[in-house]
Parts: C-alpha cells; structure tokens; sequence
C-alpha cells in the first residue's frame, strides 16, 4: 500500500481520534466523531476511505458518539507493521505522526489537518485591546506527538506555544494533557493557506474569524 496524501489524512485523523486494534485474529479499524458538529465531516471521511482504501464504511451513532468502524487485516498489518503505528493500549500517549510522512511536508500537512480536525479546536478569546483573538488548539496526550508537531510547523514559519495542562483527575495515573497553540490572525491566515481543515465545521469557524 502506498502512502498518499489522502492516506497521510486518514492516518492523521486516527491518531487524533482514532484507534487500531489487532487480536485474536481481529482487524479493526475506528475513528470517533461529534454527533453535533462532526457529521458532515465523517461523511468526507467515508468517502476518502473509499477512494484511499476501497473499504465502503457505515457512520453509526453509538455511546453518544459517531463512528466510523470497520475490519481490514490488511490495511491494519499496513498501518502497524509498515508504518509502526501505535495499536491497542498506550496508543493515545505514544501515538506519532510514523517517519515516512513526518520526514516528507507534502504528506505531513495532510497529517497534521486529520489531527487537527479530529483533536484540534478553533476558537477566539478576549486579549487587552482586541475584542476577539483566534487561536487554533490541538491538545493531546502524547509528548512525542507534541513535538513532531511543534518541530514542523516551527519549520514553515509558524508562531507556535505549547503548554502542560494537569488533569484534575484524583487519580495519580491520569495522563497530562499536552497542548499546542498557534495564536493569532497571522497563524490561522498561514494555517488556511499551507493546511487547512477538511472538518467543515472547524473550517467555517476559522475563515469566519478571519473577517475580524
């Protein structure tokens, strides 16, 4: 199988909110959305799995939530033998962008957008002097992920910040939750220009931020 840019998305948006799972001779393969704000972008996923992966899917609300759920032996052996993708337990904090498309722009910015429309949020907030400051949020619960991301968009001239939020869980195993921010007009015009959003709902709400 060969990694394309629409493959790089689909891979992007599975490590944003996505799982692999592989046992007992299983093969599945799931990505996990809102029921709310989340349903017209499922549907482009189901589309881009058909033309990338010719695997014709049902989007199905279950637990409160959308998903995309199907089995394929061989495109998970692809994902975790070829490409050493995360799998099972541990995924969500030793998840990584695999080397073949972090090493390659043309594939890592199509990563980057299934992680942000899966994980990432858009959203302004009240600074001294501006009425409304947009900033574009991915929050996740992998440091390795972390900075592949900060690493690359530093590399095509992205102000980035990055932050370490302690869950108020009591619970002394809970996962800190890393975040990463790019704050401001000037990011979020770059980010509509170089990557984008796919997520229709997170698209509108930037382009409509732009106007301020």
């Amino acid at each position: 199988m060969k990694i394309t840019p629409g493959t790089a998305e689909l891979i992007g948006a599975i490590i944003g909110d996505g799982y692999i799972y592989r046992k007992n001779r299983k093969y599945q393969i799931g990505i996990v959305g809102n029921p709310i704000t989340d349903k017209e972008y499922l549907e482009k996923l189901k589309e881009l799995i058909l033309k990338e992966w010719e695997k014709e899917v049902k989007i199905k609300l279950r637990s409160g939530a959308l998903r995309i759920v199907f089995d394929s032996k061989e495109i998970c052996e692809f994902l975790i033998k070829d490409l050493n993708m995360f799998h099972g337990k541990g995924k969500c904090q030793n998840t990584t962008i695999p080397q073949e498309i972090y090493e390659n722009w043309d594939l890592a910015k199509n990563a980057i957008r299934g992680i942000a429309d899966t994980d990432g949020s858009v959203f302004v907030s009240k600074k001294p002097g501006i009425e409304k400051y947009p900033c574009i949020e991915i929050t996740t619960t992998s440091k390795n992920l972390l900075n592949q991301l900060k690493e690359l968009l530093i590399s095509k001239e992205f102000r980035v910040t990055t932050r370490i939020e302690k869950r108020k869980n009591p619970n002394p195993n809970a996962l800190p939750s890393y975040k990463l921010a790019l704050n401001g007009k000037k990011n979020l015009k770059k980010w509509i220009e170089k990557i984008s959003f796919s997520n229709p709902y997170k698209q509108d709400r930037a382009l409509s931020y732009l106007k301020y």
